[in-house]
């Protein structure tokens, strides 16, 4: 599922070029990049399986927050309702949730903001 996520967006998103695993930037990085982490398993108790949630997080230059927002922008119509193959050929949906505050992080010098999704997970595993 990661390597799918990755694959699409690398393919697909205009502005960000750049996709890491959590953690594997520093401030030395030329922005803007992204990095897609996944979250906990979620069992969902009235139905069958779970739900696994996936953070997105676009990374641009401190100077200016417009070029984050054409990120979040992009990023949530690119993966919104969008349906993607793991390399196994087991299809997943992916569901926009919603959305953190605008962030400065000072280790990496750069603006984001959280992109929160989730993947049911019924026959993806």
């Amino acid at each position: 599922m990661r390597l799918a996520l990755y694959n699409y967006l690398t393919e697909n998103c205009k502005s960000i070029p750049v996709w890491f695993q959590p953690y594997m930037a520093t401030a030395e990085v030329r922005k803007p990049y992204g990095v897609i982490r996944f979250g906990s398993v979620i069992p969902q108790v009235n139905s069958i399986g779970s739900l696994r949630l996936v953070e997105v997080w676009p990374y641009v230059d401190d100077s200016n927050y417009l070029p984050l927002d054409d990120a979040v922008k992009e990023i949530r119509r690119l993966l919104s309702g969008k349906v993607l193959t793991t390399e196994a050929g087991k299809r997943f949906k992916v569901e926009w949730i919603g959305e953190s505050d605008d962030f400065y992080d000072p280790d990496l010098e750069a603006l984001t903001r959280r992109i929160d999704f989730q993947v049911p997970l019924v026959g993806v595993l």
